[in-house]
């Protein structure tokens, strides 16, 4: 069927047709605008990933960073058999409390990342956003004399269960 609807083109329609398409030198604009419409459709698809990526990654460091603490707690009371009786918000109180030092057990006093945060607990899809401001500390809270109160270690006011919303954090 395709010769009988060939057959009557000459020869050199061929030819010539495949001589122009060897001779095109560059790609026409509307080309060139199809190829920059999917760059741009695939950039708004993977930026605010991204953003999200980072988001996680300070959230991950924030809840690394209060657990570090936390243990270096709980090494202090093994070690000494009370829990610090100073309260740390920065290197050098940490350092008069004996987290840092010869016989501490942290090099330095963990800073939190600035920015929006996504703290995630677990497993659970949920996440709650927290903006961190470029300076806010960690900080430790000795147990009350009386053995009324645990210590606590927080961010912004908030325990790690409270950031991750494992408890209520009004």
């Amino acid at each position: 069927m395709l010769e009988f609807l060939t057959a009557h083109l000459p020869e050199k329609f061929f030819l010539d047709t495949s001589a122009f398409i060897k001779n095109r030198k560059g790609f026409t604009l509307v080309e060139l605008v199809v190829v920059i419409a999917i760059i741009g459709i695939l950039a708004s698809i993977a930026v605010p990933r991204f953003l999200e990526a980072t988001a996680s990654a300070r959230g991950a460091k924030i809840v690394a960073d209060m657990r570090t603490i936390e243990s270096a707690v709980i090494i202090y009371y093994a070690k000494e058999g009370k829990y610090p009786a100073t309260a740390v918000k920065d290197t050098a109180s940490a350092q008069t409390a004996g987290f840092i030092g010869a016989n501490g057990m942290l090099n330095a006093w963990p800073v939190p990342p600035a920015g929006k945060a996504n703290i995630k607990y677990a497993n659970d899809p949920g996440s709650n956003e927290v903006t961190v401001v470029d300076g806010t500390p960690y900080t430790y809270d000795p147990p009350a004399a009386d053995g009324t109160t645990n210590y606590s270690i927080a961010m912004n006011g908030k325990t790690l269960e409270e950031l991750q919303n494992k408890t209520a954090s009004k």
